[in-house]
């Protein structure tokens, strides 16, 4: 294999790399990497600290000492927490930061089951790998991108302010797209090269179209299941003979509904009812990443012996846009919405594409000699 062969083939891995990140982090689930946000289990991992996450599909049976990460239930309110198991029972297993003077299991926390275990952190030697910094280095990067964003926007006259969690689709698309940007201009140089050496050999090289396809399925498929699959049609179901004390068949009835969301970026959940007797107090929730938004639903109650069923629809999107052009969208038809978010993406990946090949058709002219931008690029962030 030549040095330029293995240098692409590393490219191509380094790429996947950060797609298959980026998807477990729109799933909600730390893939290949994590990072901890408090000091609950230092010495091992400070705040701010990076992991090696191998996700619980792959990191085989739990054992006591291992550091996991799992989707806590009472800890800071729920949301994926990172600790060590310290013991077993029949009900799941007991967890530990190595920093706090008591279990998990010790307050309201209970017992940790298996499906609630999403990854464990990398440990060699009984040491987790611990990669100094990382936490730290991304939000204050997105702490950056938040105020440049919301300053661009004002500057425009949108009126929008979606925060630091609202932001992480943003980063990531940035991220991806000046990756990719890199990769592809490799590749555009490694091409050039081999047909400067021989310009009658054919193009049997790694096409970048095909990368950049690749690329698209790999973030296109986990976001879409993390826009579809949570939403569909659900039941509320009011039981006239089981009101609450002091309500009379006609009075309003309310009952909660909670949108939760375990992935990174901040999602808005729209909630619509046909039910002529029934509504939200508010139907577009924007749902930050771990965190949770209820909103309650009031219909009327029914008399004795009846039961009044009433039909919810959610809908979720990203939002990586002004919440105004996603409702206007979705106005038009949820698909509508969702095959926007689509053709944004794979539009972008598209320009970045033309703006860098051009036509495939068109003889490609040697450029000036001197370093690739990507070269320039590496020399920049050294």
């Amino acid at each position: 294999m030549s040095r330029q062969t293995a240098g692409d083939a590393i490219a191509v891995v380094s790429v996947l790399v950060v797609v298959v990140i980026v998807a477990g982090q729109l799933a909600g689930q730390p893939v290949l990497l994590g990072y901890v946000t408090s000091g609950s289990m230092a010495p091992t991992l400070e705040a701010g600290d990076g992991f090696v996450a191998v996700p619980a599909a792959a990191s085989g049976p739990v054992e006591e000492g291992d550091v996991v990460v799992f989707e806590a239930i009472e800890l800071d309110g729920g949301g994926t927490t990172t600790h060590r198991v310290v013991g077993a029972t029949p009900d799941g297993y007991l967890t530990k930061g190595d920093n706090n003077p008591f279990r998990d299991q010790d307050g309201d926390e209970p017992p940790v089951t298996e499906d609630r275990i999403v990854a464990t952190a990398l440990q060699v030697n009984g040491e987790v790998v611990r990669i100094p910094g990382l936490g730290t280095a991304i939000t204050g990067v997105r702490d950056v991108a938040a105020g440049a964003v919301v300053g661009v926007t004002a500057a425009v006259g949108l009126d929008w302010s979606p925060g630091q969690n609202g932001l992480s689709g943003l980063f990531i698309g940035l991220g991806l797209a000046l990756l990719l940007f890199i990769f592809v201009d490799d590749l555009r140089n490694a091409g050039r090269r081999a047909q400067s050496r021989d310009r009658s050999r054919g193009d049997d090289g790694l096409d970048a179209r095909w990368v950049a396809l690749l690329l698209a399925l790999l973030i296109l498929v986990p976001a879409n299941a993390a826009m579809i699959a949570p939403s569909g049609t659900h039941h509320v179901t009011v039981d006239g003979g089981d009101l609450p004390a002091g309500t009379l068949p006609g009075d309003r009835v309310e009952n909660e509904f909670t949108a939760e969301n375990n992935g990174l970026i901040t999602m808005l959940v729209v909630l619509e009812t046909t039910h002529p007797e029934s509504e939200f107090d508010r139907t577009q929730l924007a749902v930050p990443r771990g965190e949770s938004v209820t909103a309650t639903l009031s219909t009327t109650a029914p008399g004795s012996g009846e039961r009044a069923t009433v039909t919810v629809s959610e809908h979720r999107y990203f939002l990586v846009v002004p919440p105004s052009l996603i409702l206007r969208l979705h106005s038009i038809h949820p698909a509508v919405a969702v095959g926007a978010f689509n053709l944004l993406v794979l539009g972008s990946i598209a320009t970045l594409l033309g703006a860098l090949l051009g036509s495939g058709s068109r003889r490609v002219r040697e450029r000036r000699r001197g370093a690739s931008l990507s070269v320039q690029l590496r020399r920049l962030f050294r």
